[in-house]
Protein backbone atom coordinates (compact mmCIF):
# COMPACT_ATOMS: atom_id res chain seq x y z
CA UNK A 1 0.00 0.00 0.00
CA UNK A 2 1.58 3.31 -1.29
CA UNK A 3 0.81 6.48 1.19
CA UNK A 4 1.62 9.88 -0.32
CA UNK A 5 4.19 11.96 1.02
CA UNK A 6 3.72 15.40 2.52
CA UNK A 7 5.86 17.97 1.35
CA UNK A 8 7.87 20.14 4.18
CA UNK A 9 6.91 23.39 4.53
CA UNK A 10 8.76 26.02 1.86
CA UNK A 11 11.26 28.52 3.22
CA UNK A 12 9.01 31.02 1.15
CA UNK A 13 6.31 33.06 2.92
CA UNK A 14 2.81 32.87 0.95
CA UNK A 15 1.48 36.55 0.20
CA UNK A 16 -0.98 38.14 2.49
CA UNK A 17 -4.83 37.18 1.86
CA UNK A 18 -6.62 39.51 0.27
CA UNK A 19 -10.44 39.58 0.94
CA UNK A 20 -11.72 40.48 -2.47
CA UNK A 21 -13.78 43.62 -1.70
CA UNK A 22 -14.21 44.84 -5.44
CA UNK A 23 -18.01 44.74 -5.22
CA UNK A 24 -18.51 45.84 -1.73
CA UNK A 25 -21.00 49.04 -1.51
CA UNK A 26 -18.35 50.96 1.10
CA UNK A 27 -19.38 54.18 2.65
CA UNK A 28 -17.62 56.64 4.70
CA UNK A 29 -17.79 56.25 8.52
CA UNK A 30 -16.62 59.02 10.84
CA UNK A 31 -13.10 59.47 10.01
CA UNK A 32 -10.65 60.19 7.21
CA UNK A 33 -9.85 56.98 5.40
CA UNK A 34 -12.77 54.36 7.68
CA UNK A 35 -15.46 52.86 5.73
CA UNK A 36 -18.16 50.62 6.17
CA UNK A 37 -20.59 48.13 4.70
CA UNK A 38 -23.83 46.93 6.94
CA UNK A 39 -24.42 43.64 6.10
CA UNK A 40 -27.18 43.49 9.20
CA UNK A 41 -29.40 45.14 11.43
CA UNK A 42 -31.65 43.14 13.67
CA UNK A 43 -33.32 45.14 16.16
CA UNK A 44 -35.36 42.74 18.02
CA UNK A 45 -32.05 41.04 18.76
CA UNK A 46 -30.39 44.13 19.33
CA UNK A 47 -27.89 43.17 16.83
CA UNK A 48 -25.66 44.94 14.08
CA UNK A 49 -23.19 43.15 11.61
CA UNK A 50 -20.75 45.42 9.23
CA UNK A 51 -17.61 45.07 8.08
CA UNK A 52 -15.18 47.94 7.93
CA UNK A 53 -12.44 48.86 5.72
CA UNK A 54 -9.48 51.53 6.65
CA UNK A 55 -6.59 52.50 4.22
CA UNK A 56 -3.64 51.78 5.23
CA UNK A 57 -2.23 53.88 8.33
CA UNK A 58 -5.67 54.58 9.30
CA UNK A 59 -7.61 54.64 12.23
CA UNK A 60 -10.95 55.37 13.78
CA UNK A 61 -11.81 57.90 16.85
CA UNK A 62 -11.74 57.15 20.09
CA UNK A 63 -14.68 54.23 21.43
CA UNK A 64 -16.17 52.73 24.49
CA UNK A 65 -17.77 49.37 23.91
CA UNK A 66 -20.81 48.54 25.61
CA UNK A 67 -22.15 45.76 23.47
CA UNK A 68 -20.10 42.38 23.01
CA UNK A 69 -18.45 42.43 19.85
CA UNK A 70 -16.94 39.36 17.24
CA UNK A 71 -14.42 40.78 15.08
CA UNK A 72 -12.68 38.56 12.05
CA UNK A 73 -9.70 40.32 10.83
CA UNK A 74 -9.61 39.58 7.22
CA UNK A 75 -7.34 41.34 5.59
CA UNK A 76 -4.30 43.56 6.70
CA UNK A 77 -3.74 43.78 10.64
CA UNK A 78 -5.36 45.50 13.18
CA UNK A 79 -3.79 48.08 15.40
CA UNK A 80 -5.34 48.22 18.86
CA UNK A 81 -4.90 51.28 21.35
CA UNK A 82 -6.33 50.34 24.27
CA UNK A 83 -6.65 52.36 27.42
CA UNK A 84 -6.76 50.71 30.42
CA UNK A 85 -5.11 51.85 33.78
CA UNK A 86 -1.75 51.27 33.33
CA UNK A 87 -1.81 53.44 30.11
CA UNK A 88 -2.08 53.00 26.76
CA UNK A 89 -0.89 49.00 25.33
CA UNK A 90 -1.11 48.24 22.03
CA UNK A 91 -1.46 44.77 20.62
CA UNK A 92 -1.33 43.75 16.43
CA UNK A 93 -3.26 41.32 15.41
CA UNK A 94 -2.83 39.70 12.01
CA UNK A 95 -5.65 38.52 9.28
CA UNK A 96 -7.57 35.12 10.70
CA UNK A 97 -7.66 37.16 14.29
CA UNK A 98 -11.05 36.14 15.87
CA UNK A 99 -12.18 37.97 18.36
CA UNK A 100 -15.10 38.06 21.01
CA UNK A 101 -15.13 40.05 24.38
CA UNK A 102 -15.32 44.27 24.02
CA UNK A 103 -17.70 44.87 26.84
CA UNK A 104 -16.38 47.89 28.62
CA UNK A 105 -13.04 48.57 26.11
CA UNK A 106 -11.97 51.77 25.56
CA UNK A 107 -9.88 52.02 22.42
CA UNK A 108 -8.94 53.10 19.00
CA UNK A 109 -8.45 50.91 16.30
CA UNK A 110 -7.19 51.17 12.66
CA UNK A 111 -4.61 49.73 10.34
CA UNK A 112 -1.09 48.97 9.88
CA UNK A 113 1.01 49.98 6.49
CA UNK A 114 -1.22 47.39 4.68
CA UNK A 115 -5.56 48.15 3.89
CA UNK A 116 -7.55 46.50 7.49
CA UNK A 117 -10.98 44.61 6.25
CA UNK A 118 -12.87 43.21 9.59
CA UNK A 119 -15.95 41.94 10.44
CA UNK A 120 -17.60 43.14 13.43
CA UNK A 121 -20.80 41.21 15.16
CA UNK A 122 -22.06 43.78 17.90
CA UNK A 123 -24.73 42.58 20.01
CA UNK A 124 -26.22 44.81 22.52
CA UNK A 125 -28.58 43.92 26.07
CA UNK A 126 -29.26 47.32 25.69
CA UNK A 127 -29.86 50.37 22.87
CA UNK A 128 -26.56 51.53 22.90
CA UNK A 129 -23.61 49.54 20.52
CA UNK A 130 -20.90 51.94 21.23
CA UNK A 131 -19.86 55.51 22.32
CA UNK A 132 -17.95 57.92 20.51
CA UNK A 133 -15.31 59.56 23.00
CA UNK A 134 -13.57 63.02 22.65
CA UNK A 135 -9.48 62.60 22.98
CA UNK A 136 -10.04 63.30 26.96
CA UNK A 137 -12.68 60.11 26.68
CA UNK A 138 -15.75 62.46 28.14
CA UNK A 139 -18.74 61.18 25.56
CA UNK A 140 -19.07 62.79 22.57
CA UNK A 141 -21.94 60.25 21.15
CA UNK A 142 -23.95 57.46 21.97
CA UNK A 143 -24.70 54.86 18.83
CA UNK A 144 -27.23 53.00 19.33
CA UNK A 145 -29.14 49.81 17.47
CA UNK A 146 -31.26 52.16 15.94
CA UNK A 147 -28.79 54.29 14.26
CA UNK A 148 -26.83 51.32 12.69
CA UNK A 149 -30.77 50.19 11.29
CA UNK A 150 -31.52 53.57 9.97
CA UNK A 151 -27.89 53.51 8.37
CA UNK A 152 -28.67 50.05 6.65
CA UNK A 153 -32.12 51.30 5.20
CA UNK A 154 -30.68 55.13 4.28
CA UNK A 155 -27.44 54.00 2.68
CA UNK A 156 -28.06 50.26 1.34
CA UNK A 157 -31.85 50.13 0.62
CA UNK A 158 -31.90 47.09 -1.52
CA UNK A 159 -29.93 45.03 0.73
CA UNK A 160 -33.16 44.25 3.10
CA UNK A 161 -35.63 43.93 0.77
CA UNK A 162 -37.90 40.61 0.47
Amino acid sequence: MSQAKSSPPTANKSPAFLYDSSNIDWRDFITDGCYYKLLNVDLEARQADMIVKFDPNSKCMYHRHTATVTTLVLEGEQVLREVTDAGEVIRIKPAGSYSIGGVGEVHVEGSGDETLILFFSMRTDGEVIYELLNDDLTLRKAITVEDFYNDWHTKWPNDHKK
